[in-house]
């Protein structure tokens, strides 16, 4: 400390000198923060703009959210993405960040940096202002603004001080605190989709209609079978879009009148498709394989795609190239023909590709390495391509091939792999291996059975003279190549339950074995609410799963071997009775209400009243599952349909059975024992998992006995002839 204050003694006399010299006069309020910097070595960043940027109003605003995140250290960052749709024509983007600082921070040497896309963009002074959150504001170029995804980028350099100096080795006291009030804004209007179906699922699904509201899915009046499988995937697909509440309709063509819609998706075999719509039809399909689906207007001018075919299996294909981005992309015509057997080639594609499934490199996922900068705490997030079904299996690894800076202190220095925000691994770093390192781990079984979105990297990078030291942004650092890898297999072992929303209807983002099992004649209202079913499960999905449908009356046990989905009262649909006796709340005799059962007893009048969701176990296959959503009206079904389209309803949905009440309450029962209730297995079961250690101390056993009873036979003989001896 002594020398230091010597240091700026010298300091202030070279200072007093150099006016003296020069006859310039300073007076106390001088800007410090030059002087200081000069003596640094560094030009200060200018103070934050706290004025919101002014633009000439648009149509439309988009806000994108940044995650409360606090940054750490003299040198930390943190990425926001965005994503900007190929129809948006921005005006304008700009960053409005609210945040907090350390109460320590060294305001004339701290700044914060924000870049786009790895191009920096401005500089701010970082200053505690009495524990106040401060605003700044920056206009972010539309040179460096591109469609696709995008990056903010917010690096912040912290340095702190005491009475006597700068004190960096408390490094957990350098911190910006980002507020969730902080948000990036764009300014867009909409552009003419042209009819053209690259644009797909614009305009029918798009940023400023976030609920889906206006938009209809029709199916003729004899809703087909292949009809009503290509309604639900869209529906599912589409529902990805809409966020607190899902708006999206499905009916039959009859009805398509009385829901008054802005935007429609009718979906026919040819020969169910009224005149009025063949005439807006592109053309009609040129074989008796192949689908056509053609973007169009309807009679009231509003927007209409038509997908219809002659093979009614086909409708399901042409459903699966409009929820596959990289095929929708290729198409910029009002119209295309989906030739008969193209979802195949796909799938065969699919399933090879899942032969590899989970097995990923950084250079897959990210496109590159990992970088690290600057000393003290640095982490980074390897954001995972799993789907939302994803349940981490037993044999997950995970590789990492990382090199790294000499000037470290290796006595403290580290790497640590987490699972989400559990720690997995860890490793210190040495000096001879800076140049080339390696950390490979099996991840640990206490974290199997759970799902994470993401893995975080961390590097503690401590050198051994930080005190006082000046910015040195490029230094120390570390980098993971972007041949590092991780292996996540995925487990098809779970509980039924619907806090494991997506099983068993999906695996892998895809639908799995997927069947409904509707009435024989489907009303709007049972597509409706199997539309809000669907979209529940499908959020997210792909394309390319297996998904089909069946008359409640043409159901047979061989089609059993799949994941069930039906819905309807105990009259509506003849195969609910056929599986009554499995449900955990069963009808009554004559199907007006629900029993009682060990866990609640029903009064008559509100078991005639409620809706009820029962996940239960298939009685047709090991391994596969049945939902049934069933009530005793048609009025308490569409109950449960309005309850579904809500999202923060569906967080209610929990155990294996929800009863959904008039008032839309729900009570949620387990009536299947998950996985980490198992009961301890019975005698019986026991013998029979360890038969051959049962047969084997049986043996051992035997062969003991029989050798006592020889031995008991020899002393007994001995014992005679020595009685005979002695006479």
């Amino acid at each position: 400390m002594k020398i230091r204050k010597k240091i700026g003694v010298y300091l202030g006399l070279v200072l007093f000198i150099m006016q003296g010299l020069t006859g310039t006069a300073y007076a106390d309020n001088t800007d410090t923060v030059n002087t200081d910097a000069a003596i640094m070595g560094e030009t200060p960043p200018p103070p934050p703009d706290t004025t919101e940027p002014v633009h000439e109003p648009t149509s439309y605003t988009q806000d994108i959210f940044f995650p409360r995140k606090t940054l750490k250290g003299i040198y930390s960052s943190a990425d926001l993405y965005f994503n900007i749709p190929d129809y948006w024509d921005v005006k304008y983007v700009y960053a409005q960040i609210q945040y907090d600082v350390s109460q320590l921070l060294e305001g004339k040497r701290s700044s914060v940096t924000l870049s786009i896309n790895d191009v920096p963009i401005q500089s701010y002074r970082l200053e505690y202002q009495n524990g106040s959150s401060q605003i700044l504001y920056v206009q972010i170029p539309m040179s460096e603004v591109r469609t696709g995804y995008n990056t903010l980028k917010i690096t912040a350099y912290a340095r702190l001080f005491d009475e006597e100096g700068c004190v960096d080795e408390e490094s957990g006291a350098n911190w910006l605190r980002i507020d969730e009030a902080s948000h990036i804004r764009c300014g867009y209007e909409s552009k003419d989709p042209e009819h053209r179906l690259s644009y797909f699922p614009y305009p029918f699904m798009s940023t400023y209609n976030p609920t889906g509201e206006g938009l209809v899915i029709a199916v003729s009046d004899q809703a087909s079978n292949g009809e009503i499988a290509a309604a639900m995937n869209l529906m599912a697909a589409l529902s990805t879009d809409t966020k607190e509440r899902n708006d999206i309709q499905v009916c039959l063509l009859s009805d398509l009148a009385n829901k008054n819609p802005s935007r429609t998706i009718v979906i026919s075999d040819y020969e169910n498709l009224p005149q009025e719509y063949k005439d807006r039809a592109a053309k009609a399909p040129d074989s008796t394989e192949n689908a056509t689906v053609t973007f169009t207007d309807d009679a009231q001018g509003k927007p209409l795609l038509l997908i219809t075919s002659m093979a009614d299996e086909s409708l399901l294909e042409a459903a699966y190239m409009l929820m596959d981005k990289s095929r929708t992309s290729q198409e910029y015509t009002h119209a295309a023909t989906v030739e008969k057997g193209s979802a195949q080639i796909a799938m065969d594609a699919t399933q090879k590709n899942d032969m590899m499934a989970g097995h990923y490199t950084f250079e897959d996922i990210m496109g590159s390495g990992m970088s690290f900068v600057g000393p003290f705490h640095q982490e980074n997030y390897l954001y995972l391509p799993v789907s939302k079904d994803f349940v981490l299996s037993e044999g997950g690894k995970i590789a990492l091939k990382f090199r790294y800076s000499e000037n470290l202190d290796f006595t403290r220095s580290l790497i640590t792999v987490c699972w989400g925000e559990v720690p997995i691994a860890s490793k210190r770093l040495s000096k001879e291996n800076a140049s080339g390192d390696e950390l490979n781990f099996e991840i640990p079984r206490d974290v199997i059975g759970t799902s994470a979105g993401s893995i975080k990297i961390s590097f503690d990078l401590e050198i051994a003279d930080m005190l006082c030291t000046p910015r040195q942004s490029d230094m120390p650092w570390a980098y993971v190549s972007r041949e590092s890898a991780v292996f996540l297999p995925s487990s098809s072992d779970a509980a039924l339950s619907f806090d494991l929303q997506a099983f068993p209807f999906r695996r892998d983002g895809r639908f799995n074995d997927v069947m409904l099992v509707v009435s024989d004649a489907p009303s709007s209202g049972e597509l409706n609410l199997l539309g809000q079913i669907v979209a529940m499960y499908g959020n997210g999905v792909k394309p390319y799963g297996s998904f089909l449908v069946r008359r409640a009356g043409a159901f047979t046990e061989a089609d059993g071997d799949y994941n069930l989905i039906t819905t309807g009262t105990y009259g509506s649909n003849p195969w609910i009775p056929q599986i009554n006796d499995k449900l955990s709340f069963r009808y009554t005799p004559d199907g007006t209400g629900f029993e009682s059962n060990e866990q609640l007893i029903l009064s008559k009048e509100y078991a005639g009243t409620i809706g009820i969701m029962q996940l239960i176990k298939s009685p047709y296959a090991l391994n596969r599952g049945v939902l049934a959503v069933t009530g005793s009206s048609s009025e308490t079904l569409l109950n449960v349909e309005r309850f579904l389209r809500e999202s923060r309803q569906r967080s209610k949905i929990t155990k294996d059975c929800v009863i959904i009440a008039p008032d839309s309450s729900a009570t949620a029962f387990q009536f299947y024992q998950t996985t980490a209730g198992k009961k301890e297995p019975a005698p019986i079961e026991k013998l029979v998992r360890n038969k051959r250690s049962v047969i084997f101390t049986a043996v051992a056993t035997s062969a003991m006995f029989m050798m006592l009873i020889a031995v008991i036979i020899i002393l007994l003989r001995m014992r005679s002839y020595r009685k005979k001896d002695e006479k």
